[in-house]
């Protein structure tokens, strides 16, 4: 005997495709591990973002000349071991040219900053090796995902070969810090990988089956605006680290202007010409500041057309997105004022991650428009 229904009971037949993401969900006791493993590589990816951008602002970054994946693991265990390495960095431009009176203590402290960087870098590997080896031989992988998650080591691996390539700039010539736009794409790349894990997180904490029904709510036009959007937050990313790696920060400390100037004099004063976009300090914080400005605009723009939708998530995603975009304007105009000091312009850093998880956080809202409910 069949069960009665109720008069205004909502009836869905899922789909056969519907039922085949039922499987990306697997059982709650599967998602559940999946996510706790997820969580423990964005956690310690944002710790390696933070790490990394202290050993940056401390001039750490090249007090260890070696790659060694597996050797490097062992830090000096004694005097002579001390002596040695800082024997190896005293061949090094940096030293040479900068920090020649440095002793040995002050490379110590500059020596664990790197070293911390790339053991946090380490574990990270082991965890989604682990992770990910464990899950796939209980089963616990949802089905498609296994190549996604292989791809985000792939790109941790090759994330990792980034970071020797940038340290590898500034060991060798009259060079006395790494390249700049190779610590550009080192950290877009960071970014890269941690709007990914991000995204798995979101995906698999809802249900696959209303994630499916949810396409067909989707907008065309406020996807598009996202995606113009995402490329703009990771131009300015990047425009960020250009401007982190030749201190740029640090000079035109005035806002609005710079040095008493709309548009500085010298924004093309270095040849070859095209050498101004990565080492002019001038061109480098101009390009900063007026994609801040576009970026800023972008968001209210944004902001401004969710701010009436009728889907609850959305507009709390737009608004978490807004307050985050205020307070990083905020923070880097201080930041400029104040000639970037250690501590504003981490938070500054730390910031722009926030600014990254609340961007992927709308634009999944916006992918999938989950609930069809107008909340008060």
């Amino acid at each position: 005997m069949s069960k009665n229904r109720k008069l205004f009971e909502e009836i869905v037949e899922p789909s056969n495709s519907a039922q085949g993401i039922l499987t990306d969900n697997a059982s709650d006791g599967e998602t559940s591990w999946l996510i706790i493993w997820l969580w423990i590589l964005l956690g310690s990816l944002i710790s390696l973002i933070l790490v990394g951008g202290w050993t940056r602002l401390t001039d750490s970054g090249l007090s260890i000349i070696e790659w060694k994946p597996i050797t490097g693991m062992i830090p000096p265990s004694n005097a002579e071991r001390w002596l040695v390495e800082f024997e190896k960095y005293k061949s090094i431009p940096e030293f040479k040219l900068v920090n020649f009176a440095i002793t040995l203590e002050e490379f110590k402290f500059i020596y664990w900053w790197e070293w911390g960087h790339r053991q946090l870098a380490r574990f990270i590997g082991v965890v989604w090796f682990v992770g990910l080896l464990v899950l796939w031989l209980k089963n616990k992988v949802p089905e498609k995902w296994t190549f996604y998650f292989f791809g985000v080591g792939l790109l941790g691996a090759l994330q990792a070969f980034l970071g020797w390539w940038m340290v590898s700039s500034g060991l060798d010539g009259q060079v006395v810090d790494v390249f700049s736009y190779r610590l550009a794409i080192h950290l877009t790349m960071a970014f890269i990988i941690l709007a990914l894990i991000f995204w798995a997180i979101l995906f698999h904490s809802e249900n696959a089956v209303k994630l499916f029904e949810s396409r067909r709510y989707r907008k065309k036009f406020s996807v598009n605006l996202l995606v113009v959007l995402g490329f703009l937050c990771y131009v300015q990313l990047a425009l960020g680290a250009l401007v982190a790696g030749i201190d740029a920060g640090r000079g035109y400390n005035d806002w609005p202007l710079m040095n008493g100037n709309w548009i500085p004099d010298d924004l093309f004063d270095y040849e070859p010409f095209m050498t101004n976009f990565f080492e002019n300090p001038g061109l480098v914080q101009f390009n900063h500041r007026i994609t801040a400005y576009l970026l800023f605009f972008a968001v209210c723009l944004v902001w401004w057309i969710n701010r009436r939708s009728p889907y609850y998530k959305i507009r709390k995603a737009s608004n978490y997105l807004m307050i985050i975009v205020l307070a990083q304007m905020v923070l880097g105009i201080i930041t400029v004022l104040y000639s970037a000091p250690l501590l504003l312009a981490s938070l500054h850093q730390f910031t722009a991650i926030l600014f990254i998880l609340a961007f992927i956080n709308l634009f999944f809202r916006t992918f999938y428009p989950v609930s069809q409910k107008i909340n008060p």
